[in-house]
């Protein structure tokens, strides 16, 4: 995979780090961490020659319900509300992988995903 090719598809709401999938788990409840973790058990997109990142890196494609969407989104503003921080070398809140996950809701409620999930139905009536 050529770089440019590489870089557009990682730029994509629907793509997301195994990093931001590990750190999710962290927080979500085991229905929503069964998800992720089937995620992550499927092949990473196949990085360009000379990437220098290690599995830390991997990009995968996500493709959850939007209801699936909107419950990790829930519980990840709720470690947000909570001060939870994120693991590793470098602690940070997790403002930003709530931001990710809200990107990915908005880009599916924009594409053709709302259409045809046959799960989406409207239940406030």
């Amino acid at each position: 995979m050529e770089w440019d090719e590489y870089k557009e598809i990682c730029d994509h709401p629907s793509v997301l780090t195994r990093w931001l999938l590990e750190q999710t788990l962290r927080v979500c409840d085991s229905e929503c961490a069964s998800l992720i973790s089937k995620t992550l058990e499927t092949a990473p997109i196949t990085k360009p020659e000379g990437h220098k990142g290690g599995s830390a890196t991997d990009m995968f494609k996500a493709s959850f319900a939007r209801e699936n969407i909107v419950q990790i989104s829930q519980q990840v503003q709720q470690a947000v509300q909570t001060d939870q921080k994120t693991s590793g070398s470098v602690e940070r809140d997790y403002s930003h992988i709530e931001k990710t996950w809200l990107e990915y809701l908005n880009w599916y409620d924009a594409s053709a995903h709302s259409e045809s999930d046959s799960s989406g139905r409207d239940s406030a009536e």
